[in-house]
């Protein structure tokens, strides 16, 4: 077993800590020690990275969802063994799966983390790992990622800048053959629980049932939808008329014109679209449950 620590030198953690990288390695313990530290030029340099690993291999990735998802995408395809650190400014996989949000607290803690297959999103063809998402949180994330200094309330600061302006979008879910029209502020497909840093979106959603959770905000006035949003946001319950909660193994997303679908915080394509679970896709180490 050979053991890579892959480190995006853009994530937010990495540019805000001088040394990370090497902290981080020094922080791997037993099995884990002693690491290659290997810096990546790009997601698609993840991607191949962790494609070109061998099945007994530990890739280990500090970086942001997006980084995740790349390696994912990457160790779908070789067998190796992800690690996930927290490196971004979202970190939903690492909060779902209760990996401390501090990267070297984190990499101290894979002493006792054990492997298992974890599903990956599938949108056309382009792979996720925590959730799927058009409509109002599409829009946060399209303008979160033009700020350049992101932080952990960049994501808030985006809602509340373009709360004013969402409209509901008409989607038309397809699921076992059942199409059912809906004007929905927004649509979230989940793998895991949380998007956004840490809003609970699914709250039922597991990373290895081998479903979708679809999750629909189909409430009827502009009201209606803030008043469910911030209920999600406190925990709360919500009027079950305003949240639509469906559960599938693959669904089609149809639109009237094509509007853009985010997953794990970076762009993955347009409606109309097909979005499938992989079961236990990705082999994942992290806390056992």
């Amino acid at each position: 077993m050979s053991v890579t620590l892959l480190v995006n030198p853009a994530c937010r953690a990495a540019r805000r800590r001088a040394g990370l990288a090497e902290q981080v390695r020094r922080a791997l313990p037993g099995p884990y020690a002693d690491a290659t530290v290997v810096a990546s030029r790009s997601l698609e340099d993840v991607t191949a990275i962790a494609a070109a690993a061998r099945p007994d291999d530990v890739v280990v990735v500090l970086g942001g969802d997006g980084t995740l998802r790349a390696a994912a995408a990457g160790a779908s395809r070789s067998g190796s063994v992800i690690a996930p650190l927290p490196g971004g400014s979202g970190n939903d996989l690492c909060r779902h799966l209760g990996i401390p949000l501090d990267p070297v607290r984190a990499a101290r803690a894979t002493a006792s983390w054990t492997e298992r297959p974890i599903d990956l999103g599938d949108v056309d063809g382009q792979v996720f790992l925590t959730i799927a998402t058009l409509g109002f949180t599409a829009a946060i994330n399209e303008q979160a990622n033009r700020v350049h200094s992101r932080g952990p309330f960049i994501y808030v600061a985006a809602a509340v800048a373009l709360l004013p302006r969402v409209r509901p979008t008409r989607v038309v879910h397809v699921i076992d053959g059942a199409a059912t029209p809906v004007d929905a502020w927004m649509v979230s497909i989940a793998i895991t629980s949380s998007q956004g840093g840490g809003i609970l979106v699914a709250p039922g959603a597991e990373a290895d049932d081998g479903l979708l959770d679809v999750v629909s905000y189909d409430a009827r006035t502009w009201g209606g939808f803030v008043a469910s949003l911030v209920a999600t946001l406190l925990r709360r319950p919500i009027a079950s008329r305003a949240v639509q909660h469906r559960r599938a193994r693959s669904l089609r997303l149809e639109t009237p014109d094509p509007v853009p679908v985010y997953a794990d915080g970076e762009r993955v394509g347009t409606t109309p679209c097909t979005i499938r679970v992989r079961p236990g896709a990705v082999r994942l180490l992290g806390p056992a449950r």
